[in-house]
């Protein structure tokens, strides 16, 4: 379940995730690897806007260069396979 930290940055699943614009990094971008998200389409369901399609990347901090990439249907979906990656990258 997501969580505040007392500097006001969302901790999800024990990673820090940050929202500006269209881009969502997901982990520590001081850490070895990190998430890049890119939404790249949304949906509107009844007045609220909706993440519909996502651009996924695991970006290695060293040299910013993208490790894999993934788009996925749903912030569900993305996150999922972003958790799995992130963890993976760093041997947890």
């Amino acid at each position: 379940m997501a969580k505040k930290k007392q500097s006001d940055v969302l901790i999800y699943k024990d990673f820090p995730l940050v929202k500006r614009g269209n881009n969502i990094i997901y982990g520590d971008v001081n850490g070895e690897y990190y998430i890049r998200m890119t939404v790249v389409s949304n949906e509107t369901i009844v007045d609220l806007e909706v993440a519909d399609n996502i651009f996924i990347e695991l970006v290695e901090t060293k040299n910013n260069s993208t490790v894999k990439k993934a788009e996925r249907e749903g912030m569900y979906k993305a996150m999922d396979i972003a958790e799995f990656w992130l963890k993976d990258a760093l041997g947890m």
